[in-house]
């Protein structure tokens, strides 16, 4: 049976993660095994995509609250990552694995996601898209993108992809508690900080309300593992763990 090389790594700053997931792809070719990565963030950090400008976030503020500040190798719109666990996976498009198209690979990445969020008794939906106006908001987590995973409306899972040389970066976050929403603190928007935190509250859920519950440190490590054996599942491979 072919591999999935696992790499389950603890909380790191938001560079190094981010480095990280970037050199996992640099050194990929296609056919080589595919790579799922679990990690999280310490200290926090705010994430913006590879195509939106660092100057759209208070650094200063950031930098007071002792959080990161960091460009994603990937697309998409800024994250604060604070309560979360996040999954990164490398793999080869186009493939007989991921598909041959970028809607192909998000897809066969969800239907593991999906397997993840029912072994845990939550039924959860693929969003269909979000309007040319939600597209052009700065907040990754306030609507829900194509490809992207919700609960009865609210997301869940933001994800981006990003397409290289016939081989795939996709890292997404797995909201685990209501951290995220204090994105709207460090952003230079003049709207009404409290009203848009709110609203970003309302668009989205988490782990811990869903299963009614503190998510603590041995949560993180059943849902890595339970990850972990949903994407075997999904993708008919062996997990070859590395050793952290």
């Amino acid at each position: 049976m072919s591999t999935l090389r696992v790499i389950v790594d603890g909380p790191l700053p938001g560079a190094i993660n981010m480095q990280k997931d970037e050199d996992l792809l640099k050194v990929h070719r296609p056919g080589d095994a595919p790579i799922l990565r679990f990690y999280r963030w310490a200290p926090p950090a705010v994430s913006f995509g590879y195509h939106q400008n660092a100057n759209d976030f208070d650094q200063i503020t950031i930098s007071q609250h002792g959080y990161g500040l960091v460009r994603r190798p990937t697309g998409g719109r800024a994250i604060l990552h604070a309560d979360e666990l996040t999954y990164a996976v490398v793999g080869s498009s186009p493939s007989d694995l991921f598909g041959f198209t970028l809607h192909e690979a998000y897809m066969t990445i969800n239907r593991s996601l999906l397997m993840f969020l029912g072994q845990l008794g939550i039924q959860a939906d693929i969003s269909a898209g979000e309007s040319r106006e939600a597209m052009r908001d700065l907040v990754c987590f306030q609507s829900a993108g194509q490809h992207e995973i919700s609960v009865g409306g609210k997301k869940l899972i933001g994800s981006a992809q990003r397409r290289t040389r016939g081989v795939f970066l996709q890292h997404g976050s797995i909201l685990t508690g209501p951290g995220h929403a204090d994105l709207v603190f460090f952003l230079k928007e003049e709207s009404s900080q409290l009203s848009k935190r709110e609203e970003l509250l309302s668009a989205t859920t988490h782990l811990g309300s869903l299963l009614n519950q503190e998510i603590g440190e041995a949560d993180f490590h059943t849902f890595a593992q339970l990850l972990t054996t949903a994407f075997c599942n999904s993708l008919g491979l062996e997990a070859d763990r590395e050793a952290p």
